[in-house]
């Protein structure tokens, strides 16, 4: 847009109406001792709008709604199909107001009222639409931009990481080789050394394998179907072993679980976190963490799986919080560090459950979640 001239386009079919507005900008030219400041081209029909829009580049349209060949709503959704790019501004009577609002929920940038309009108010609705319009296109393209950047830096992480993990098999895989078959011949220290180096080498396959499933969560198509709990348990065990060999935890966990519904992957990071966090957190000093691990039908067609630990609770006000993104609780037991537990929100959330904790201080605390039961 050239600073020093503004083409409007006017779709106008009422003669008095027409007067107006060029008078009112007439007005305004001269007032800013700039008589070509704003050009206005009119004309009465849709067809002939669309004739000069295609041939000419337009800053704004102010239009009626009520043309010779077209009426209503359909005039600005023709108009704003044909030239998405610029910006429209509605002329209305007193007796359309509501179709002018609906043109703006559906797209237009603003309206005027005829019988209130007044040279100050239409010359700046001009500038500040055509600007308005100007940063939505800005942020529209930067989003895109952004949105293309985020693309290529997951497909770069995913990359990294499966090198990462490929790496760290064999590192792990080695050290579980030398512990195996040459534990006699190592001296105590250095057997201490390759235990650290299989539990680091896990603890870190731990970390890659979240930070993949987070950076996965927003575009994979997930395939919702029966959990076998027992199967995902047993994973998650795995994954955790020398957690809970550190802490000397008890896990104790039904022989048979509901028929419930979800994408076991994720369901597999909920019960992760929850297990981690109880290993974490459960017990004290003098006694190791003892994890009880449930589930029931609640007969409204939805599962509730449970872990109940025996930690030493959590006040009710940090109890509301736990499940935000990025929040830190005050006391010195902190629960997962604000962000497993708002990736356990979103995981249950999309798989069409809730999510909360019953807890008491002193006494420990119930992290459950719920999932849509399959129906027989």
């Amino acid at each position: 847009m050239n600073p020093s001239k503004i083409d409007v386009l006017l779709i106008e079919d009422n003669p008095g109406d027409v007067h107006l507005v060029k008078t009112l900008l007439a007005q305004s030219n001269q007032a800013n001792n700039s008589p070509s400041l704003i050009h206005l081209t009119h004309t009465e029909k849709l067809n002939s709008a669309q004739t000069l829009l295609a041939t000419k580049p337009y800053d704004l349209v102010l239009m009626d709604l009520s043309l010779p060949d077209a009426h209503g709503l359909d005039s600005f959704l023709e108009i704003n199909k044909f030239q998405p790019t610029v910006p429209i501004v509605i002329l209305s009577s007193h007796t359309d107001h509501e179709t002018a609002i609906q043109a703006v929920q559906l797209g237009a940038q603003d309206y005027l009222s005829k019988d209130d309009l007044s040279a100050n108010m239409l010359v700046k609705t001009i500038h500040h639409t055509i600007e308005r319009h100007r940063l939505l296109l800005e942020i529209s393209q930067r989003a895109s931009e952004l949105e293309t950047q985020n693309l290529a830096l997951n497909d770069f992480a995913h990359t990294v990481a499966h090198q990462i993990q490929g790496l760290l098999s064999q590192m792990v895989g080695y050290a579980s080789l030398v512990d195996s078959h040459y534990q006699e011949q190592l001296s105590v220290p250095a057997r201490q050394a390759v235990d650290q180096i299989m539990q680091s080498g896990y603890k870190m396959n731990n970390v890659i394998t979240e930070l993949l499933f987070l950076s996965s969560m927003r575009s994979e198509n997930i395939q919702v179907g029966e959990l076998d709990n027992r199967r995902i348990l047993t994973e998650v065990l795995k994954r955790l072993r020398y957690q809970i060999r550190e802490t000397d935890a008890k896990i104790t966990m039904p022989s048979q679980w509901p028929s419930a519904l979800g994408y076991a992957p994720w369901v597999e990071e909920v019960w992760l976190n929850y297990i981690s966090n109880g290993l974490k957190y459960g017990g004290n000093d003098e006694k190791p963490p003892i994890l009880k691990l449930g589930a029931k039908s609640e007969g409204n067609g939805m599962v509730r799986f449970w872990v109940v630990d025996n930690g030493p609770g959590i006040a009710p006000a940090d109890q509301k919080r736990l499940f935000k993104p990025h929040t830190r609780l005050t006391s010195k037991k902190i629960r997962g560090e604000g962000l497993g537990l708002s990736i356990v929100w979103r995981i249950v959330e999309k798989c069409g459950g809730q999510v909360g904790v019953d807890s008491q201080e002193g006494v420990g605390s119930c992290f459950w979640f719920t999932l849509p039961e399959k129906q027989t």
